[in-house]
């Protein structure tokens, strides 16, 4: 027998209006229930590490799916395994970034330096400009685990400590130390109180100290210089925001990050913390306030404006003694481009500002009586006369470097640039010593880095020594990879680390080298000499005729550097324009008499064939063997 089916009648409006409204009250009541309750939970002490993909915006502009496969496949093959054996876990991920927590600060300290030193190193096969680096924060603090996230200041501090570390790098806090029985295995160096954004209190930080890596590059650190030698510092103000868009304010905050970045890069700047500015935001600046406050001679402010499509950075220069503005200059960009151009502005307006203030230095310690120089101001007298290249000028520049050298036996710069003068003595001519000229330029570079293994400088002079000199192309190349790796906005880095790929054949990437330099510094005391190796490498690239503008402009600066002659020279030789190239010859002789293309040929650092053809285009010239 069927059973017949039972009928249900279908619900009303009302009906289902009335259910849904049952539901709706008894979660109001179950929420109000939970406002006024203040519910238990544990809070166990972790630490916490936050990383974060330095410029990740700007890299998935550039390469979405190419930046986000190689983050994919460095989570897979490095971060999470390295994880996983320090007995850590990831509690969140942020799309760029993660926060993980361990039970051990040595676990998550351990965890933190092998990250970046695997990321480093299999970043360093990537282009700079697409390089994926980390910044990471750690600290031990106890923490609230809740809805499958954590929570708590302890978080927040990470976050902040994160926020402020160099690329490649890790700040940890003086919490975290505190509770490590053994930090042997670790080297720090002491950041001091740092002033952290929205946090009411500082918090005392420590930089892992790690290849390529050091308290220049933190934002936020007090710059530490040797202990005897003032350098020049320069804080850079909070930008304002003078936009109607409110959320414009980040690209002014990125934009001011980018350039305190860059800055710190340059040896010869104290750069103050960003937390020390933070005071200055959204007020009228008062240049005496600032100096007597921040104990700057320099700041630089600016403003960010967005009209329609266009954005417009305004930047300016200031000398606080004076209150004058040292150098002022805008840019404008369409709002598509902005981040593509961001850190290129940046790097720019970092140049400009290095630039004048070296200049606005040298005026300043050219003014100071003997009695009271110090190894700065003799760096500077001495930088003043080394690219003269008149003998005499070029002969009393040595002395002023051995004097900055005995007033700070500590300091690098004097090192580095004594270095650069063997350089200059032995490409110029000058040299009766060839083998002990050469022996100086590694000598005094390694004095520098001594001093100072961050020293792009004389890591970048040492390379293109041991290329130009000892004909030691592999140990060049990699020098000066390194000096580009620490200082990426250092022009001379770039310049000199243009001139090896040149000589085995690789011109193409001496020219774009050296073209990046003329980027980063088209006023400054090296632009004849970027002017140079840039025409040096068009000769071997055989684009003659660029070889032949660019060295020209490298006289026309410099009328009295011998390697821009010669270049100019062979490069007339090589189009058939002899008689321009012997007017060129004489030239030369007039400024380099004791010159003689016999002695050149043992050391010209040309891989052949080209050696042999350079130094046969020097005799057409005219040149005396």
């Amino acid at each position: 027998m069927k059973s017949e089916p039972t009928s249900v009648p279908p619900s009303s409006p009302n009906t289902a209006n009335d259910s849904g409204a049952r539901l709706v009250g008894a979660a109001e009541q179950d929420f109000n229930s939970q406002v006024g309750t203040i519910l238990e939970f544990e809070r166990p002490f972790r630490a916490v590490l936050v990383a974060d993909v330095v410029s990740y915006t700007r890299l998935m502009e550039a390469a979405e799916v190419e930046t986000h496969s190689r983050y994919r496949a460095l989570r897979v093959s490095v971060i999470d395994p390295a994880l996983i054996g320090r007995r850590g876990e990831i509690v969140k991920n942020t799309g760029d970034g993660f926060v993980a927590v361990f039970e051990s600060p040595l676990d998550a300290l351990r965890c933190a330096s092998e990250l970046q030193r695997e990321v480093t190193g299999l970043e360093t096969l990537q282009p700079p400009e697409r390089r994926i680096a980390f910044r990471i924060g750690v600290h031990w603090e106890p923490v609230i685990f809740d809805l499958n996230d954590v929570y708590g200041h302890g978080v927040n501090i990470a976050a902040r400590l994160q926020s402020v570390a160099p690329a490649g790098g890790v700040v940890v806090s003086s919490a975290l130390l505190r509770v490590v029985a053994d930090l042997s295995e670790f080297k720090f160096d002491d950041l001091g109180e740092l002033h952290l954004k929205n946090l009411s209190r500082p918090v005392h930080a420590f930089l892992l100290l790690s290849p390529g890596v050091d308290r220049r590059t933190v934002i936020g650190a007090s710059t530490k210089s040797s202990r005897r030698t003032k350098l020049p510092s320069i804080a850079v103000l909070p930008f304002a925001n003078s936009s109607s868009e409110v959320d414009d304010s980040y690209f002014a905050e990125g934009f001011v990050e980018d350039i305190i970045v860059s800055l710190s890069n340059i040896q010869e700047l104290l750069v103050v913390s960003r937390g020390s500015t933070m005071p200055f935001r959204q007020r009228e600046i008062d240049p005496v306030e600032i100096g007597e406050k921040l104990g700057v001679r320099y700041y630089v402010s600016g403003h960010v404006r967005r009209s329609g499509k266009r954005f417009r950075f305004s930047v300016e220069l200031v000398d606080v003694a004076t209150g004058s503005v040292v150098w002022a200059e805008k840019y404008d960009t369409d709002l598509a481009d902005v981040f593509e151009v961001q850190d290129e502005i940046a790097i720019g307006v970092v140049e400009k500002i290095a630039a004048y203030v070296r200049r606005a230095e040298i005026k300043r310690a050219l003014r100071k009586p003997p009695k009271s120089l110090n190894a700065y101001d003799y760096l500077l007298r001495a930088l003043e006369l080394l690219y003269k290249f008149d003998f005499a000028s070029f002969s009393r520049a040595k002395g002023l470097l051995e004097k900055a050298s005995e007033e700070d036996p500590e300091y690098a710069a004097p090192y580095a640039f004594a270095a650069k003068w063997h350089n200059f003595k032995i490409a110029e001519g000058w040299s009766s010593d060839f083998d002990a000229d050469s022996a100086d330029v590694i000598r005094l570079s390694n004095c520098a880095i001594e001093r100072d293994p961050q020293n792009a400088l004389a890591l970048a002079i040492q390379g293109h020594g041991k290329s130009m000199f000892f004909r030691d192309y592999d140990s060049g190349l990699d020098l000066c990879e390194r000096a580009l790796a620490i200082s990426p906005s250092n022009s001379w880095a770039w310049v000199f680390g243009s001139g090896t790929p040149g000589f085995i054949g690789d011109a193409s990437t001496g020219i774009a080298r050296a073209e990046r330099a003329i980027r980063l510094s088209p006023l400054g005391q090296q632009a004849f000499f970027n002017f140079c190796l840039l025409g040096q490498n068009h000769y071997l690239n055989g684009t003659f005729d660029d070889a032949i503008r660019w060295s020209k402009k490298s006289l026309t600066l410099s009328p009295r550097f011998g390697n821009a002659a010669r270049v100019l020279a062979a490069s007339l030789v090589a189009v058939g324009r002899l008689e321009e190239a012997r007017q060129v010859s004489q030239h030369h002789k007039n400024i380099l008499p004791g010159f003689r293309v016999s002695d050149y040929a043992r050391r010209c650092p040309f891989k052949e064939p080209q050696g042999s053809l350079y130094v046969e285009r020097l005799g057409a010239a005219g040149l005396p063997d």
